[in-house]
C-alpha cells in the first residue's frame, strides 16, 4: 500500500498555530505571562532571521518554552485549546485546492498522512477533518498533568525519521511541503510536491524538476 504525506501549516492552510496559540492565551489566560515569554524571546529572532543562530535550535527551545506556559494543564484542558486553534485558524483558512488534491488521492484507496511540527493534538484535530493519519510533536503527560514536550521535535530530518518508523514497508507516493523543514520528508517520496514554497526550497524544486504548486492549478 503506499501513503501520501503533507505538512500542514503553509501548505495545506495559510493559518498558524503559533500566532492561534498566542491569540489564545492572550485573550483567555494570563496576557503578561506570554508577553514576557516574547520578551525574553525577542533578541533571539534576528540572529535566527541572520543565519547565526541555528534555525532548527531555534525552534525547539521556542517551543520547550512555548509549552511551559502550559504546564499542569490535563489532556483534555489541552485539547480544548488546540480545538479552538484548529477551528479558529488553521481550517478556517485551509487551502481547498490542497485539501481537495489530498481527497483525490484518497478515492483512489491511497492513505493521507500529516505530518507537522505542531504539537499532537493540534495535528490530529486538522487531520480529522479529511480523515488523514497524524504525526506531530507528542506532548509529556505526568499523572494527568502536562510537563513539556517529547525532543527532538517533529521538524527536518525528525519528520522523515518518523514517517520510515511508522510506515515501514508503505511506498511513500507523494509529499507535500513549503519549507526547508519539509526537505527531508520530502526526498524519501517518489514524488515530491513544493507548494508555495519558500525562496529555498524553491531553488531547490526548480533545480531538481520537482512539481510547484503556488495556487489553484
Amino acid at each position: 500500500m503506499s501513503i501520501i504525506v503533507s505538512d500542514i501549516e503553509g501548505t495545506l492552510t495559510t493559518g498558524s498555530s503559533w500566532k492561534a496559540l498566542q491569540r489564545y492565551y492572550l485573550t483567555y489566560l494570563n496576557p503578561w505571562a506570554y508577553r514576557f515569554f516574547i520578551l525574553r524571546w525577542l533578541p533571539r529572532y534576528p540572529l535566527v532571521q541572520a543565519g547565526i543562530l541555528d534555525r532548527e535550535k531555534a525552534m525547539t527551545e521556542w517551543m520547550r518554552r512555548e509549552i511551559n506556559l502550559f504546564k499542569g494543564f490535563s489532556p483534555d484542558e489541552f485539547r480544548k485549546i488546540a480545538q479552538w486553534i484548529v477551528e479558529n485558524e488553521m481550517w478556517s483558512q485551509r487551502r481547498d485546492y490542497m485539501v481537495k488534491e489530498l481527497e483525490k488521492h484518497k478515492i483512489s484507496g491511497t492513505k493521507i498522512v500529516l505530518v507537522s511540527s505542531a504539537y499532537q493534538p493540534l495535528v490530529e484535530l486538522f487531520a480529522g477533518h479529511i480523515d488523514a493519519d497524524a504525526i506531530g510533536s507528542s506532548l509529556i503527560y505526568q499523572e494527568n498533568k502536562l510537563t513539556g514536550f517529547e525532543t527532538p521535535m517533529n521538524a527536518y530530518q525528525q519528520k522523515a525519521d518518523n514517517i520510515l518508523a511508522r510506515y515501514k514497508n508503505e511506498i511513500i507516493a507523494a509529499a507535500y511541503g513549503d519549507t526547508m523543514s519539509d526537505l527531508p520528508m520530502m526526498e524519501i517520496s517518489e514524488e515530491p510536491v513544493a507548494v508555495t514554497p519558500s525562496p529555498e526550497l524553491r531553488k531547490i524544486a526548480e533545480h531538481r524538476g520537482w512539481r510547484i504548486i503556488d495556487g489553484p492549478e
